[in-house]
């Protein structure tokens, strides 16, 4: 096969052309995860990020997020404003693989791996906006709201030894939610939401040029640079419960329904400038399949003291339905379908804190603690540096000040990240990697009655 190579060069170059474009559709398509219960982040809210624990007892209106029958806990009419920022700090040493010292134009350190890399930029943001209104005094109430439960991305430097990984990437899902709670009598109400969801998602890198041991470099360059976008609309919908079987006693339990979408978008690959070609380009479009999978969600509060209120949740994620992505690819030779192993677990969240307030010597102020420990879906042999998800335990602080007919919310979490030494990557080139980091979340709510 190398003897023909050789001697018909037009073939070769169909030839890489061809395993280039199987690359793209192989390497390209993250999945777009978060680094919380996969997904989607839970910190929306100033109950939540501060204590821990809001299923049980939502008490503000994110509870259209979190538990939509807890909206019967709000009166008459209320807007809600909250902005969150996550501001990411990891650091990670890449394992060298075949030839990429060659490539890469550096050595690894003495410890065999390539030189400590931090990204350049790597944040989220964690924004509501939600109206509910008291329509049946006591019985109905009705809310909306914007939100997204997903919004985060990174770059690295392109000189950096991760080019081949990533230099650029974003995560993007807006959501649209109307919700509704009855209250059936004193101990039980029940509620649900109906929405849209919007992901989007952007990533590029280089293609690393050896594919399946065939060196590409003499014909595409050391550098094909691949950029890839997608966006996909698709339906939500959660049901949820709240009870109060005793004045000193509030639990709560959702469920939110699998989310099936289709990402579409375009597939280029522009060749270096030591190409053969400089400048010439491969594109084409996906479709790729996108899940969200079943999530089933369920807290307990219980007020200990006239002034203390301790609580606890628990989240599941059912990821284990998310063993391959499957893509449909146009305009890229003859490449048509990829199925690309996930192999997915089902990820947990268990959390909690307490809740201190209406203290005789500061009775407008709440203040509260809490922590939690998110155990990751992604198995470390699929974790890249473009759909990084790894398990940690959190800690969380906040308080909640009523001025007049507002209320004003400030709280900080912080996430440790459990990040594992990784040797056994099926991706290409290798993801292995060891590191560490960390997550910081602020945020600051304002809520006012009408």
């Amino acid at each position: 096969m190398l003897a023909k190579l050789q001697r018909f060069p037009q073939i070769a170059w169909m030839s890489s052309r061809l395993a280039l474009g199987l690359v793209v559709v192989a390497a390209a398509l993250p999945a777009a995860t978060a680094s919380a219960g996969g997904f989607g982040i839970p910190e929306i809210g100033v109950r939540r990020t501060a204590m821990g624990s809001i299923i049980g007892r939502p008490d503000d209106p994110s509870a259209i997020y979190h538990n939509p029958a807890g909206l019967s806990l709000q009166h008459g009419w209320n807007v809600y404003v909250s902005m969150g920022v996550a501001l990411i700090n990891t650091e990670f040493q890449l394992s060298p693989w075949d030839q990429s010292d060659r490539f890469l134009g550096v050595s690894p350190e003495s410890d065999g791996y390539y030189k400590a890399i931090k990204p350049s930029r790597a944040m989220g943001v964690i924004p509501m906006l939600a109206v509910t209104g008291e329509i049946l005094p006591n019985k109905l109430t009705l809310g909306a709201a914007l939100f997204v439960g997903n919004a985060q991305g990174a770059a690295f430097d392109k000189n950096a030894v991760t080019h081949y990984h990533l230099i650029d990437g974003y995560v993007v899902a807006p959501q649209a939610v109307l919700a509704g709670a009855y209250k059936i009598n004193e101990q039980i109400s029940v509620g649900g939401s109906v929405g849209m969801i919007n992901m989007r998602i952007h990533g590029k890198r280089y293609i690393y040029p050896i594919i399946n041991g065939a060196d590409l470099s003499n014909y595409a360059g050391t550098k094909p640079e691949l950029v890839l976008d997608g966006e996909a609309w698709a339906p939500t919908w959660q049901v949820s419960a709240f009870g109060k079987p005793h004045p000193k006693v509030t639990w709560g339990a959702t469920i939110n329904g699998r989310v099936d979408a289709t990402l579409e978008g375009p597939v280029e690959i522009t060749f270096s400038d030591d190409a053969q070609v400089p400048g010439d380009m491969l594109i084409g479009t996906h479709k790729t399949a996108q899940l969200i999978p079943w999530s089933f969600m369920a807290g307990l509060c219980v007020d200990v003291a006239p002034n203390v209120e301790i609580g606890t949740e628990f989240r599941y994620w059912l990821y284990r339905q998310y063993k391959t992505q499957l893509t449909d690819v146009s305009g890229i030779a003859i490449v048509d379908k990829l199925e690309t192993k996930k192999d997915y677990h089902d990820s947990w969240e268990v959390s909690g804190g307490v809740r201190v307030h209406d203290l005789p010597a500061a009775p407008k102020l709440e203040m509260m603690l809490g922590g939690q420990f998110d155990r990751s879906p992604a198995p470390s042999k699929t974790v890249t540096l473009d759909q990084p998800s790894f398990s940690h335990p959190a800690l969380h602080t906040g308080v909640r000040y009523q001025l007049g007919r507002f209320r004003l919310g400030a709280s900080y979490v912080h996430y440790w990240y459990l990040i594992p030494t990784v040797d056994d990557s099926t991706t290409s080139p290798p993801s292995n990697f060891k590191g560490h980091g960390a997550n910081n979340i602020f945020t600051l709510s304002l809520e006012a009655k009408l």
